[in-house]
C-alpha cells in the first residue's frame, strides 16, 4: 500500500469529496451524445419524408394509367411524369405492365386470355432515388441512403 505524507492525503481526501463541479463534467459528456441523437432523429425524419414523396408521387402517376379511357399498349408516358412529379432531383421511375389469366402472369398487357379464364390488367410504376443526410456525422451514415416507392393499379 503507497503511503502519501499526512498534507497530500488530506488534499487528496479533500478533493474526492469536493463535488463542486460535477454538474458541468456531467452536462459536457451528455450534451454531445444529445446533439448527436437530435441529428440523428432530424436526418431520420428527413429521409422518411422523401420516402413519402416518392411513394406518393408512384400513387399518383399509377392513378394516370386508369384516366386513359381504355388499356394501352403503351404506359411509358407515365415515367416521365412521375420522373417530373417528384420533388427528388435524381429520381428514376421505371413502369411496368402485365396480364394476368386466372392469376397467372402472362405477359404483354395488351394480350388476350383463353376462352373462360378470369383476366386482370396491372400498371405498376416504381420510383428510386438516394437521399443525402444533410448530418452526416463524418460519413457514419454512409454518402447517401437509396429510398423508393411504389404503386400498382388494376386498369381492367
Amino acid at each position: 500500500m503507497v503511503r502519501f505524507p499526512l498534507f497530500r492525503q488530506r488534499l487528496i481526501n479533500r478533493l474526492a469529496a469536493d463535488r463542486s463541479g460535477a454538474a458541468a463534467m456531467e452536462a459536457a459528456l451528455v450534451i454531445p451524445l444529445m446533439l448527436l441523437l437530435v441529428f440523428a432523429a432530424f436526418d431520420f425524419a428527413m429521409g422518411f419524408s422523401a420516402r413519402m414523396d416518392l411513394v406518393a408521387t408512384a400513387s399518383r402517376t399509377a392513378e394516370l394509367a386508369t384516366g386513359v379511357g381504355q388499356v394501352r399498349a403503351d404506359y411509358q408516358f407515365l415515367q416521365a411524369e412521375a420522373e417530373a412529379a417528384t420533388s427528388q432531383p435524381n429520381a428514376v421511375a421505371t413502369v411496368n405492365t402485365w396480364l394476368e389469366c386466372n392469376g397467372v402472369v402472362q405477359g404483354p398487357i395488351n394480350g388476350i386470355c383463353p376462352a373462360g379464364q378470369e383476366f386482370a390488367r396491372y400498371v405498376s410504376v416504381n420510383i428510386q432515388a438516394t437521399y443525402t443526410p444533410i448530418f452526416g456525422i463524418g460519413g457514419f451514415l454512409g454518402s447517401s441512403v437509396p429510398i423508393g416507392g411504389s404503386a400498382t393499379v388494376r386498369i381492367q
